[in-house]
């Protein structure tokens, strides 16, 4: 027994006395986001008046192959199975062609993926939000302007969560880079970059912490637990003196300040991470779906720490531009390219054409004298 509501909205009272409504919310953002104008959001909301009535099963059907599987574009991050969400954590799933998902209840939530199709089971009362972007960047603005709206509203806050809770309790620091960058696709707040460095760190074996030491020093400060921002992680063994590693990583790191704040803000207002998989912002080019081994920190920086490669020698490959070499001020046009990346000196890259050059180069003359 269907009733409008109003004139978006709409009423559902079924014989098994379960009730759902649905409201569709079409968002105009063109003023600042000119690809957005379309963004929607469809949400609905289950309830039941007979309290033997405590579930919903729900099966969405989907394009075979859609890449919804909320932990980014890599196949190797396909989620498989069921998936038990913990209660009242911020959890969505994005897919690579500008949707998410996110499911809401007060008490047990699982999600699968299937090949072609969603399945979710709630605990009632639930609600279940389906958000429509032309891209990855604007699911995230849209996922960020939604969630700000609902705080405004009065809905209850959250957890500062995410797919955090979908990775093994030991992490291999090899994929430390892919698991950062899967994280972007999930909506997550900061403090779940800060949680996912902090038990990167604390999965050190002593082979090779440098480079994650290197992972730490390309990262924005708002992605990294306070005490890493200014200094290299106690935890990492170093292969060179500590006291002037530690001072060359603080200078470095200082001198970026400026941009690290630009990176918080940029986040802040229109939802986009400071640290993100380069599939958010290239989503049509398959050469970056299935790479692990590259990251961006704001739009202007790009690194490789190459935490899966053996030595100080770094090959990967660039976005369609033109990158500068960070330490040496090298022009490298995109496509695949091979650099020295000794300890303090990662594999980064930032646009030629970035605001914030003379920033990088001043900072790359300051690093050659430590």
């Amino acid at each position: 027994m269907p009733t409008m509501a109003s004139g978006n909205s709409a009423q559902f009272t079924f014989s098994s006395k379960l009730v759902m409504r649905e409201e569709f919310e079409g968002l105009d953002h063109a003023a600042y986001r000119p690809s957005a104008a379309w963004d929607a959001i469809f949400s609905l909301y289950f309830s039941s008046l007979d309290p033997a009535i405590d579930f919903l099963k729900l099966r969405f059907h989907d394009i075979p192959g859609a890449r919804w599987n909320g932990l980014g574009p890599r196949s190797s991050h396909v989620v498989r199975g069921r998936i038990v969400l913990t209660q009242m954590q911020q959890t969505a799933a994005f897919a690579l062609d500008g949707r998410f998902l996110q499911c809401i209840s007060q008490g047990l939530r699982s999600l699968s993926f299937e090949d072609g199709s969603l399945v979710l089971t709630l605990e009632l009362p639930a609600e279940v939000h389906m958000g429509y972007a032309q891209s990855p960047e604007d699911a995230c603005s849209l996922w960020y302007d939604w969630n700000r709206r609902a705080q405004v509203k009065g809905a209850p806050a959250l957890s500062s969560s995410s797919m955090l809770s979908l990775y093994p309790p030991h992490l291999d620091a090899r994929d430390s880079a892919g698991l950062l960058g899967s994280l972007s696709f999930s909506g997550a707040v900061p403090e779940a970059f800060q949680q996912l460095n902090l038990a990167i760190v604390q999965s050190a074996c002593g082979q090779e912490d440098w480079k994650i030491a290197d992972l730490m020093l390309c990262q924005p400060d708002i992605t990294l637990p306070t005490v890493f921002r200014r200094g290299i992680p106690q935890e990492l063994t170093i292969p060179v003196n500590r006291t002037r590693a530690h001072s060359r990583y603080a200078k470095i790191r200082a001198g970026l300040t400026q941009y690290w704040e630009f990176c918080q803000r940029r986040w802040e207002e229109t939802g986009l991470p400071a640290l993100q998989h380069p599939s958010i912002s290239m989503p049509r080019d398959s050469t970056f779906a299935e790479r692990d081994d590259l990251l961006f920190s704001g739009p202007d920086l790009i690194f490789s720490p190459n935490l899966s490669g053996k030595g100080d020698v770094c090959s990967f490959i660039l976005p369609e531009g033109e990158w500068i070499h960070f330490w040496t001020s090298r022009v490298y046009s995109s496509g695949r390219v091979t650099v020295h990346a000794p300890f303090g000196m990662p594999a980064l890259f930032y646009r030629a054409e970035s605001e914030y050059a003379w920033l990088f180069d001043s900072i790359r003359q300051m690093a050659s004298r430590l």
